[in-house]
């Protein structure tokens, strides 16, 4: 009976009326309900005292029926509900299990009508609420599904249910475990007889290599080519293509392909074992809580010698990548790190080992880019060793330039590039590049004059370099010639002796060549002829003292006449020849000595002033050029 009859027979008042509309209480099995919870209409918004007494006698007046109606309630109750929430965690596991595998050997269509209609969620609490328990659940009203599928979802849906009610009635978590394990193995790879080792342990280890032995995830041939052309097991001999083509009697090519096939599958075969529940950390000491899941040496023979297998460091690496996928990731090529590796891949990394990184981490620094990056120097010519900050060269690899990451990718970083590369960290954190060309004979030459700090006989050079690197060059006659074939190398005269370039720019008392390469050098810079007195004083910068005779004797034999000499000593270059004044210089008496002492002997110039005045009138020397000929000719006042 709804409230709006009573109000109409006039059973109740207004007030009373208007409370029960107010709160949503519209019949008297309402009513019943509310007082049956709460024992009072107190609580009720704007129910006062008469309302409350009025609404109890109502309830009072209709108590029978109230009562005889919730027993047939309650006995209509599905008792499906009870049993659901009685499950154990284990026997949750179990059913959950169960509908996620009969959910995935569906039909498509079925599957993907299931799958919408419990929004993904396939746990049996919420399959409880939207099939097994919804009153209004019905096959065909659930979207896309027609006709065809009805029967297959109606057969999948009674399968769960009977399955749910057997599981409730067992209590023993390890006949629970073995069932769940049991199931998965027959219903996935349709295998009658699993050992009840493999059923009760949960172990990855062990489950992987009973399915590998049987043939469940590959065919037979398959399974042999696997077995042969990847690392899967310690101290494996390492065969061939055609090898392995001899055994199964297929062609070298065929045997590629189904290698690339099942390398390329391998992954998705194995998600399998991510229903099992092992406990790494209890059974092999595998902290899955670090950023960093290293595979030692122990850990591969306690995991081995556990589950009686002789699984590689790799194979096992790559099984927990697998059954960790949800929160590690795996770094490495599988065709570098499972397969013998008998030609390299270019234009990347080719690598040694597996990585286990957690995905946080991955998803901040791109480790295979460091790789690659780091392959490619070292691939290149280096002239010199060179080294920068670690840390400083990480951080080029971020890919959300989330700076705080570095703290927690530096060891693994430093992992990879001792394991892959060879290559170590220093104290103040730097990476090395080191030189990886041949030193050249010239490079010992340098370094032996670095070391001496001072231009050196050949014979000083030679012993300094057979005393440091001995075998380096072959003779002292051989260091001659490399001497000349660098830039950074110059030479003395014809001594024999040899210095840096570089010096010629921080010291000054040192230039190289000869006597006439600084004499050339210095008439370059000059445009007019100097005079030998100004050539001798650069000379004496950097040669031992030499006389003027010397130098202009040295200049008549070049054999290139690169040189003219002028009257009075004055020296000028003949490709500048027609640069110069020829008449102020081929005008110069011969005898100006004499001439000059003449005139200071009758005492017709008495000063220095008079000297230089006379010879700029009469012939047109500078007072430089003036001094300098006085000098040589010895002549003072």
């Amino acid at each position: 009976m709804t409230i709006d009859e009573i109000y109409k027979k006039e059973e109740i008042s207004v007030r009373s009326y208007h409370v029960c509309k107010y709160n949503n209480l519209n019949s008297v099995k309402d009513l019943k309900e509310y007082f049956y919870k709460r024992k009072s209409f107190d609580n009720l918004r704007n129910c006062g005292k008469k309302s409350n007494e009025e609404l109890i006698e109502l309830c009072n007046k209709y108590q029978g029926e109230y009562l005889e109606t919730q027993e047939l309630e309650n006995n209509k109750e599905n008792p499906l509900k009870t049993i659901i929430s009685e499950l154990t965690r284990v026997q949750r596991e179990v059913i959950n299990s169960f509908i996620l595998v009969n959910t995935n050997s569906l039909t498509v269509r079925s599957k993907n009508g299931i799958l919408l209609h419990l929004k993904n969620n396939l746990k049996i609490k919420n399959f409880a609420e939207k099939i097994l328990l919804s009153e209004n659940f019905a096959i065909k009203n659930i979207r896309n599904i027609g006709a065809k599928c009805i029967p297959e979802i109606g057969i999948y849906i009674s399968i769960i249910k009977d399955f749910l009610i057997e599981v409730s009635q067992s209590n023993d978590e390890k006949q629970l475990i073995s069932l769940k394990n049991n199931f998965l193995i027959q219903r996935t790879y349709s295998i009658s007889k699993i050992p009840s080792v493999i059923l009760e342990s949960e172990s990855v280890f062990l489950l992987t290599d009973f399915l590998l032995d049987n043939n469940a995830l590959f065919d037979k041939t398959h399974t042999i080519i696997v077995k042969k052309a990847f690392k899967i097991y310690q101290n494996q001999i390492e065969l061939t293509l055609d090898d392995i083509a001899d055994e199964v009697n297929l062609t070298r090519e065929r045997v590629r392909q189904i290698r690339k096939i099942c390398i390329d599958n391998l992954y998705n075969k194995l998600l399998f074992i991510q229903n099992f529940n092992d406990d790494l950390f209890q059974k092999y000491n595998i902290d899955i809580d670090s950023n960093h899941i290293e595979i030692s040496t122990d850990i591969v023979e306690l995991i081995n010698i556990t589950n009686k297998t002789n699984f590689s460091t790799e194979y096992i690496t790559y099984i927990l990548s697998v059954y960790l996928f949800d929160n590690f990731s795996l770094i490495g090529n599988n065709e570098d790190v499972l397969q013998p590796q008998y030609f390299n891949a270019r234009n990347r990394h080719n690598w040694i080992n597996f990585y286990l990184i957690k995905k946080e981490i991955v998803s901040e620094i791109n480790f295979v880019a460091l790789a690659d990056d780091i392959e490619n120097r070292i691939s290149d010519r280096i002239e010199e060793s060179y080294s920068f900050n670690f840390k400083s060269y990480l951080s080029r690899f971020l890919t959300n330039n989330n700076i705080e990451i570095l703290d927690s990718a530096f060891p693994i970083g430093e992992k990879i590039i001792n394991d892959e590369f060879e290559l170590y960290i220093d104290l103040y954190d730097n990476l090395t590049f080191k030189r990886n060309t041949v030193k050249q004979v010239p490079e010992y030459i340098i370094e032996a004059l670095e070391n001496i700090g001072e231009p050196s006989k050949l014979n000083t050079i030679y012993n300094w370099i057979e005393k440091e690197y001995p075998g380096a060059t072959k003779s002292e006659e051989a260091l001659r010639g490399s001497c000349q074939r660098s830039d950074e190398i110059i030479y003395f005269g014809r001594s024999s002796t040899f210095g840096l370039k570089r010096w010629e720019n921080s010291r000054d008392n040192i230039r190289g060549g000869t006597i006439k390469d600084i004499i050339t050098e210095l008439l370059e810079e000059s445009q007019t002829p100097i005079h030998v007195i100004e050539i001798l004083n650069e000379i004496h910068k950097y040669r031992e003292p030499t006389n003027e005779r010397n130098v202009i004797t040295n200049l008549k034999l070049d054999p290139y006449n690169s040189f003219i000499i002028f009257n009075q000593k004055f020296i000028g270059l003949a490709i500048k020849k027609n640069l110069y004044n020829l008449k102020k210089y081929e005008n110069l008496p011969i005898q100006l000595g004499k001439k000059i002492s003449g005139l200071i002997k009758n005492q017709k110039i008495n000063t220095e002033g008079e000297m230089l005045n006379y010879l700029y009138i009469n012939y047109h020397l500078t007072n430089k050029e003036s001094l300098n000929i006085l000098t040589s000719l010895n002549i003072t006042l």
